[in-house]
Protein backbone atom coordinates (compact mmCIF):
# COMPACT_ATOMS: atom_id res chain seq x y z
CA UNK A 1 0.00 0.00 0.00
CA UNK A 2 1.57 3.37 -0.77
CA UNK A 3 1.08 6.45 1.26
CA UNK A 4 -1.29 8.95 0.10
CA UNK A 5 0.42 12.34 0.08
CA UNK A 6 -0.47 15.81 -1.31
CA UNK A 7 1.89 18.55 -2.82
CA UNK A 8 0.83 21.75 -4.24
CA UNK A 9 2.49 24.84 -5.83
CA UNK A 10 0.77 27.76 -7.55
CA UNK A 11 0.35 28.74 -11.03
CA UNK A 12 -0.46 31.91 -13.44
CA UNK A 13 -4.04 32.06 -12.28
CA UNK A 14 -4.54 29.01 -10.23
CA UNK A 15 -3.22 26.25 -7.76
CA UNK A 16 -1.86 22.49 -9.03
CA UNK A 17 -2.40 19.80 -6.58
CA UNK A 18 -1.03 16.70 -7.02
CA UNK A 19 -1.90 13.84 -5.60
CA UNK A 20 -0.46 10.74 -4.70
CA UNK A 21 -0.94 6.71 -3.46
CA UNK A 22 -4.00 5.93 -2.28
CA UNK A 23 -6.99 8.53 -1.66
CA UNK A 24 -10.05 6.75 0.79
CA UNK A 25 -11.69 6.80 3.73
CA UNK A 26 -9.03 7.16 5.82
CA UNK A 27 -7.01 9.86 3.70
CA UNK A 28 -9.40 12.18 2.30
CA UNK A 29 -10.78 13.77 5.70
CA UNK A 30 -8.65 17.05 5.22
CA UNK A 31 -8.34 16.95 1.29
CA UNK A 32 -11.12 19.38 0.82
CA UNK A 33 -8.91 22.13 2.48
CA UNK A 34 -5.74 21.21 0.39
CA UNK A 35 -8.25 21.78 -2.78
CA UNK A 36 -9.44 25.08 -2.13
CA UNK A 37 -7.88 28.19 -4.20
CA UNK A 38 -8.52 31.73 -3.94
CA UNK A 39 -11.64 33.16 -4.96
CA UNK A 40 -11.91 32.94 -8.80
CA UNK A 41 -8.60 30.56 -9.40
CA UNK A 42 -8.09 27.23 -11.05
CA UNK A 43 -7.27 24.87 -9.25
CA UNK A 44 -6.07 21.53 -11.03
CA UNK A 45 -6.05 18.34 -9.32
CA UNK A 46 -3.17 16.33 -11.24
CA UNK A 47 -4.33 12.17 -10.84
CA UNK A 48 -0.98 11.13 -12.04
CA UNK A 49 0.37 9.85 -9.22
CA UNK A 50 -2.81 8.67 -6.96
CA UNK A 51 -2.90 4.84 -7.31
CA UNK A 52 -6.71 4.13 -6.16
CA UNK A 53 -9.59 6.43 -5.34
CA UNK A 54 -12.96 5.26 -3.75
CA UNK A 55 -16.31 7.11 -2.49
CA UNK A 56 -14.87 8.76 -0.08
CA UNK A 57 -12.24 10.72 -1.76
CA UNK A 58 -14.86 11.22 -4.84
CA UNK A 59 -16.91 13.28 -2.24
CA UNK A 60 -13.78 15.29 -1.43
CA UNK A 61 -13.11 16.22 -4.30
CA UNK A 62 -16.52 17.09 -5.53
CA UNK A 63 -17.02 19.30 -2.22
CA UNK A 64 -13.85 20.58 -3.17
CA UNK A 65 -15.22 21.65 -6.40
CA UNK A 66 -18.51 22.85 -4.94
CA UNK A 67 -16.82 25.28 -2.88
CA UNK A 68 -14.68 26.63 -5.64
CA UNK A 69 -17.62 27.09 -8.28
CA UNK A 70 -19.62 28.73 -5.15
CA UNK A 71 -15.91 31.38 -5.04
CA UNK A 72 -16.13 32.19 -8.88
CA UNK A 73 -13.17 29.61 -9.97
CA UNK A 74 -13.28 26.28 -11.27
CA UNK A 75 -11.73 22.45 -9.92
CA UNK A 76 -10.48 19.67 -12.62
CA UNK A 77 -8.91 16.54 -12.46
CA UNK A 78 -5.80 15.66 -15.03
CA UNK A 79 -4.25 12.64 -15.74
CA UNK A 80 -5.24 10.04 -13.99
CA UNK A 81 -4.38 6.35 -13.67
CA UNK A 82 -5.57 3.71 -15.51
CA UNK A 83 -7.55 2.94 -12.46
CA UNK A 84 -8.87 5.87 -11.59
CA UNK A 85 -10.25 6.77 -14.78
CA UNK A 86 -12.27 3.76 -14.43
CA UNK A 87 -13.40 4.86 -11.23
CA UNK A 88 -14.59 8.14 -12.64
CA UNK A 89 -15.99 6.90 -15.81
CA UNK A 90 -18.51 4.96 -13.91
CA UNK A 91 -19.15 7.60 -11.56
CA UNK A 92 -19.84 9.95 -14.17
CA UNK A 93 -17.33 12.37 -12.51
CA UNK A 94 -15.07 12.11 -16.05
CA UNK A 95 -16.54 15.27 -16.81
CA UNK A 96 -14.71 16.72 -14.53
CA UNK A 97 -11.02 15.60 -16.63
CA UNK A 98 -9.00 18.45 -18.80
CA UNK A 99 -5.73 18.36 -20.44
CA UNK A 100 -2.73 18.57 -18.89
CA UNK A 101 -1.62 22.45 -20.00
CA UNK A 102 2.44 21.77 -20.44
CA UNK A 103 2.61 25.82 -18.58
CA UNK A 104 1.32 24.24 -15.68
CA UNK A 105 5.02 21.75 -15.53
CA UNK A 106 6.97 25.26 -15.08
CA UNK A 107 5.90 25.01 -11.69
CA UNK A 108 8.02 23.58 -8.73
CA UNK A 109 6.53 21.67 -6.18
CA UNK A 110 7.05 24.08 -3.22
CA UNK A 111 5.22 22.72 -0.14
CA UNK A 112 4.61 18.89 0.40
CA UNK A 113 1.73 19.66 2.65
CA UNK A 114 0.93 16.22 3.70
Amino acid sequence: MELFGVTSYSVDKGRIVALRGELDASTSQELAEHLIGPPGSLVVVDLVGLTFIDSSGLGAIHAARRKVMEDGGNLVVCRPTPGVLRVLEITGLDMWITDWDPAWSQGCPLEATT
